[in-house]
């Protein structure tokens, strides 16, 4: 019998990823949100169209990067682990972005 490839426990990374899709479970109040961003009389058009998209597409690319990491750890971990924390730092700073800009 082959021996399986799922882990058994949850390991330091595994909670890593699970902080970094943890905002994937907002995403229907995204959707309401970024209908929002266009009454917004401070934001450019630029920034309207792009803060929607984000909201639209940020599930997606979240768990594009989350299994592209979680087969990246498998053979090379702390590499892994790095990406995942300047993925972390790159996300939450532009939701910070969006959250700021559009609260003025």
């Amino acid at each position: 019998m082959k021996p399986s490839s799922m882990p058994t426990k949850f390991s330091r990374f595994a909670w890593g990823l699970a902080i970094f899709c943890m905002p994937i479970l907002l995403w229907p109040l995204a959707l309401l949100v970024s209908t929002g961003f266009s009454k917004n009389p401070v934001l450019t058009e630029g920034q309207i169209n792009l803060f929607s998209t984000f909201f639209w597409i940020y599930p997606f690319i979240l768990t594009i990067v989350a299994r592209l990491l979680y087969k990246l750890h498998t053979k090379f971990p702390k590499f892994a682990a790095r990406l995942l924390m300047a993925s972390m730092v790159i996300f939450y700073s532009f939701f910070s972005y969006i959250c700021l800009v559009s609260a003025t």
